[in-house]
């Protein structure tokens, strides 16, 4: 049994966060174009039509590119992103009109051509942490948004087009409508005078005289659903009520055929992964988020496995705590991209990030607690996370890797990261993260393990450029051990031409002959070469051609065609 490791150290920094930060400064005060919105929108209240918005902080949403397409009354612009889009906002000014998406990334959102019918020039900007849409309106448009979880929809009605509509049938949709509500009501106060029937055969005294149906109480007593109807008829945009948490359901898939010359492997096609992705908000502070994977074995079954699972309170932009199965905070890779292949540019992970069951060398995956959160620090933009976990199992091969619901050990892994993106360069993160837990395989010395990972990443809506670099120390505890080293690193480039995306990418892992826990997987090192083509704005086709060369063994060539997409 391995000594429990001084856990307060890691403790004690969090404390350190919590208390060091002044929480009573305005969030995000340190930009002035974001405020100025704000007062904006506050100053044309009147004429904008709002979405609720949330003061809690949020994980920063990847925005896909942006399509325009042509409509019968004018043309409509989408916008889909890899979380929820329900906190946007929309206002007028000075003749334009603005959508704003707080704590997004435009770097991959841009689209080819951004005009359509109603509006004479659009743009995309990073504004801060935000994403600000804005749209130059033509005489007599009249914008109206739609949204539904990760996708909101601005469809334009043009000036051409506005005398076409059809003011009977929404006349007579909304008689029809008003004509069932007061058919509710009848039957609500149908049921009112049973109830008050049976209360005076019960007691044998008269009610008392019930008061005039009203539309207030009307109101009072209406279902969800009619509250719903009502909405629809009033123009609002979203619910009013709260009728608790909803859950919100997102699917990520993709399919694949693989053709490689490995020995004892077979050209076959293949089902990926098929990912969903469930958030529901409790509360102004609490939500749960979720990802349950169904995935295919190589013996044709299919395995069902929580991947994710986290209780997250939001105090605010300082301070974010979660509590669950996670992806741990190694490096760029495993928080930018988790199991929906559909948001990555390749059709597989670096083999340094590569998932625990698939042969991957680092804990991906964890289960404890988290604290995430800004730090103030003006236009740098730091942020910070420490986590604490059960840590990778490593009693034996067959064992399961992850401990979810068991630790062999007393001990507890725990992550520290830091990572800054400073407004002067929009686009770029860099950042560096320490790892370290305490391993007990079974007939084997105890293990002590260091992972530094550090990563420099560019975005831009034409450019992507991704470098990380990892470091493993495994240092068998007592007397005569003798430390192992494992460098890895790899290097993505992308280039953007309209719906196609040419990259390449080269990695490199170099693990030590002397790491009896890691010597299978031995030096692995070699270039890829791929391209991804947007089918549609939630399918993309990827084709992709690595060639491997291995430390001991002959050079693995595969080909890997792939379609992903998002439902």
């Amino acid at each position: 049994m391995k000594h429990t490791p001084n856990v307060s150290v890691v403790l004690s920094l969090v404390l350190f966060f919590v208390c060091a930060f002044p929480f009573a400064i305005p969030l995000r005060a340190q930009e002035p174009a974001r405020l100025a919105a704000s007062a904006s929108a506050h100053d044309n209240f009147a004429t904008a039509r709002r979405a609720p918005t949330s003061p809690v902080s949020r994980p920063r949403k990847r925005l896909v590119p942006v399509r325009v397409s042509d409509t019968v009354e004018g043309s409509r612009v989408l916008v889909a992103s890899d979380a929820s889009l329900d906190d946007y906002s929309s206002y007028f000014d000075g003749g334009r009109f603005y959508v704003l998406i707080p704590k997004a990334d435009v770097t991959a959102a841009m689209p080819d051509e951004f005009k359509g019918r109603g509006f004479a020039s659009a743009s995309l900007d990073q504004r801060g942490g935000d994403a600000l849409l804005s749209f130059e309106l033509q005489a007599g448009t009249t914008p109206r948004l739609s949204q539904k979880f990760n996708r909101l929809e601005i469809n334009f009605t043009a000036q051409d087009a506005a005398g076409q509509t059809h003011a009977p049938v929404a006349q007579a949709d909304e008689r029809a409508q008003l004509q069932q509500l007061l058919k509710r009501v009848e039957e609500l106060e149908g049921q009112v005078r049973e109830l008050r029937a049976n209360a005076v055969a019960a007691d044998g005294q008269p009610p008392p005289a019930a008061p005039p149906a009203t539309p207030t109480a009307a109101a009072a007593t209406a279902t969800p659903e009619e509250e719903e109807v009502q909405a629809a008829i009033t123009g609002q945009e979203h619910e009013t009520h709260t009728s608790g948490p909803r859950l919100q359901i997102q699917g990520f898939a993709d399919v694949n055929f693989r053709a490689s010359n490995g020995r004892g492997t077979t050209n076959a096609f293949g089902l990926g992964q098929l990912d969903l992705f469930i958030t529901s908000q409790l509360s102004e502070k609490f939500s749960v988020v979720s990802e349950l994977i169904l995935e295919a074995k190589r013996d044709n079954s299919f395995e069902f496995e929580i991947h994710r699972l986290l209780l997250r309170y939001a105090m605010n932009d300082y301070l974010n705590l979660s509590a669950g199965r996670y992806h741990s905070g190694i490096g760029y890779y495993n928080t930018a991209f988790h199991h929906g292949s559909y948001f990555a540019t390749a059709a597989n992970r670096p083999f340094l990030f590569a998932f625990e069951g698939q042969g991957g060398l680092l804990p991906l995956h964890n289960v404890g607690v988290s604290a995430t959160g800004r730090i103030p620090s003006g236009s740098l933009d730091l942020r910070y996370i420490a986590e604490v976990g059960n840590g990778r199992s490593a009693r034996s091969a067959v064992d399961r890797t992850v401990q979810t619901a068991f630790d062999e050990n007393n001990g507890k892994s725990y992550n520290l990261g830091l990572s800054a993106r400073p407004d002067w360069l929009p686009g770029l993160q860099t950042g560096f993260s320490f790892y370290h837990d305490r391993l007990t395989p079974t007939a084997a010395p105890n293990v002590d393990q260091r992972i530094m990972a550090a990563h420099v990443v560019y975005q831009s809506p034409r450019y992507e450029w991704l470098n990380e670099a990892v470091f493993i120390r495994h240092k068998p505890e007592g007397a005569g051990g003798v430390a192992a080293y494992t460098p890895g690193f790899y290097t993505q480039f992308a280039r953007r031409f309209g719906k196609a995306q040419p990259y390449f990418r080269y990695q490199y892992v170099n693990a030590s002959g002397r790491d009896f826990l890691l010597r299978d997987i031995g030096r692995r090192n070699g270039p890829s070469f791929g391209l991804r083509y947007d089918l549609t704005t939630y399918a993309a086709f990827k084709s992709q051609y690595d060639r491997t060369a291995r430390r001991g063994l002959s050079a693995l060539d595969e080909l890997i065609l792939q379609l992903a997409f998002t439902f």
